[in-house]
């Protein structure tokens, strides 16, 4: 469950009425990835379990005790030492992040009070309990070596460093339209992306219910006046709700997916669509959400979701390596304006001194005005130098950024023609057949099992044959679409393909000497039908002869390059691909 910083915020203020000022009496671990204190307040003891052992963190006061083992672990034996009959005497959080402190007065030498923290870190997989002392960690649930991080380690002795700080204004406490005008500045890709990027304690779904709220596109670049109003009382209307939640007891409501996990609390409501895929459950309080999301039992996920799970991430990682290496092209093809500032400062060399920061020099080649940045650290000349070796950098490096670009543009299209295979088949043949090319392509680790999938009986592609007589042969994978192209097709065939996006080979054979009008359209709508533009309109495919089709050497299953093609504009018709299907 994935508690966003502003749902933590109201869990803070829930933990603090329940337990600030109680006396720790018991501590046990009834798992090795899950933490129980008992708190004794007044004449009630009231239990506060982490858990750590699923793919998300929770934290919460339970209904029913957990059982305890026979032997606890080390880090029990030492809590119970250090933090049994301890004080509670603060409860925090650490700015609007999913970390919380709750920090324990106890006993020392000479009967002097030493105030000890035990730190929760609700941050995912990387969800953590760690003991400390004026900020030197004891020890943790889960120990962080180098091998595991660079930027921090969580080790006994060593300092301890909080997640990295959050960049933006707070979404409880900054003023809505000081907000708004900070994304108004945000250098983003959509107003999704700036939303989350400008603010701190919310994520991607609070985002996205804001925009919604106030009938914004979340793709959208740019803002009208009418909808910055919009938005910025939506943020207000949060803000109240929130002041709400910490002020008293209201309903909160638990996002739930299709496996039967709870993806998140929210504290409004939500707008869900149907290509959200969630369901909502309400309850009286968050605590109550808490309890169900550590209850649910998850529903066995299928084998066509996982590959589906395999292959956004893949898609995503790709995209984004992509439009960095783009970002990269943009600045290294920028190079000879280093040169230019280069020669800028050699001959004005005489005009300078060290110490400066900037300056404005006539360039040497246009005679207009330029700026030129410097470094306070260095001479002119180093300066000039530094502008050199960038330069020359950036020149070489061109050429190495447009191969890498044009590899992974390459990947891209590959992996997206696994999601339009992903999208067509229905059969396990054909999903362990695609789950295989993956593992053959290293884009997913081969099971200990993974030597009978090559005993599977091989799936076959789709054979249609028209009133004609006329028989077509459709890939629904890339390994089908192979077979189909260069085992089952012959020369003299009609090869269909949808111009530059990812689907189907389709044959179509016939006995006369040109295919029918008719039959050529079938097939053309066919092929676009079997594509990812299943549901668009006037979707160009490509037809040529088959001899005209050829597989590179060493390139991936599916791929090929074609010649003397044309094209036909077609509308997928999906009534009339059911009834061809079920003629089969």
């Amino acid at each position: 469950m994935n508690l966003e910083g502003i749902v933590v915020c109201v869990l803070v203020q829930k933990i603090k009425e329940a337990l600030l000022g109680g006396r720790i009496v018991k501590i046990a671990m009834p798992t090795r990835s899950s933490l129980l204190l008992q708190v004794r307040k007044g004449r009630e003891t009231i239990p506060l379990l982490s858990d750590f052992g699923g793919p998300s963190p929770l934290l919460y006061l339970p209904e029913v005790m957990p059982e305890n083992p026979d032997s606890p672990p080390s880090f029990c034996m030492l809590l119970r030492k250090q933090l049994e009959d301890g004080r509670i005497t603060k409860i925090s959080q650490l700015g609007l992040d999913r970390v919380i402190k709750i920090e324990i007065d106890t006993l020392g030498a000479a009967r002097q009070i030493v105030t000890k923290t035990l730190i929760f870190e609700l941050t995912g997989r990387n969800g953590n309990v760690i003991f400390a002392e004026n900020d030197i960690i004891i020890d943790a649930l889960r120990h962080v070596g180098r091998n595991m991080s660079s930027f921090r380690l969580i080790l006994p002795g060593r300092e301890y460093l909080p997640p990295p700080p959050q960049t933006g204004l707070s979404i409880v406490e900054a003023c809505p339209a000081t907000i708004i005008n900070l994304l108004s500045e945000q250098v983003a890709a959509n107003c999704l992306d700036g939303l989350i990027a400008c603010t701190t304690g919310i994520g991607k779904f609070t985002a996205l219910q804001l925009l919604r709220q106030s009938g914004i596109n979340p793709a959208a670049e740019v803002l009208s006046e009418e909808e910055k109003t919009a938005l910025a009382g939506a943020i207000a209307s949060l803000q109240q709700l929130i002041r709400q939640h910490v002020e008293g007891s209201r309903p909160v409501y638990g996002i739930v997916t299709k496996q039967n996990r709870m993806n998140t609390a929210s504290l409004s409501r939500p707008l869900l669509e149907p290509s959200d895929r969630l369901s909502c459950i309400c309850f009286p309080s968050l605590n109550d959400a808490l309890i169900a999301a550590a209850t649910l039992v998850p529903l066995q996920t299928s084998e066509r979701e996982l590959l589906q799970k395999t292959i956004s991430a893949m898609l995503a990682r790709t995209e984004k390596k992509a439009a960095a290496l783009a970002r990269d092209l943009i600045e290294a093809e920028d190079a000879e304006s280093y040169k230019v500032k280069a020669d800028t400062l050699m001959a004005n060399i005489y005009k300078l001194e060290k110490g400066l920061s900037s300056c404005i020099l006539a360039n040497i080649y246009t005679d207009e005005e330029l700026s030129i940045e410097l470094s306070e650290l260095h001479t002119p000349v180093e300066n000039a130098q530094l502008y050199y070796r960038r330069y020359n950098k950036f020149k070489r490096a061109v050429n190495e950024i447009k191969k890498q670009l044009a590899e992974t543009e390459d990947a891209l299209t590959y992996q997206k023609s696994l999601e339009a295979s992903l999208q067509t088949a229905d059969k396990k043949s054909e999903l362990a057949e695609i789950k295989q090319e993956l593992v053959e392509a290293g884009l997913l680790p081969e099971s200990k099992k993974g030597r009978r999938s090559h005993t599977l009986e091989k799936s076959q592609p789709l054979e249609l044959t028209l009133a004609s007589g006329t028989v077509m042969l459709i890939g629904k994978n890339n390994v089908q679409n192979d077979r189909v192209t260069f085992v089952l097709g012959k020369p003299q065939d009609t090869w269909f393909h949808a111009k530059n996006i990812p689907g189907s080979h389709v044959i179509l054979k016939t006995a006369l000497r040109e295919p029918l009008t008719d039959e050529m359209l079938v097939a053309a709508r066919l092929a676009a039908f079997f594509s990812k533009a299943r549901d668009s309109s006037n979707v160009p495919v490509d037809f040529t002869s088959r001899r005209f089709v050829r597989k590179p050497s060493g390139a991936k299953p599916g791929f090929v390059i074609y010649t003397n093609q044309k094209t036909l504009y077609v509308t997928p018709d999906k009534d009339e691909a059911a009834v061809l299907l079920n003629q089969r």
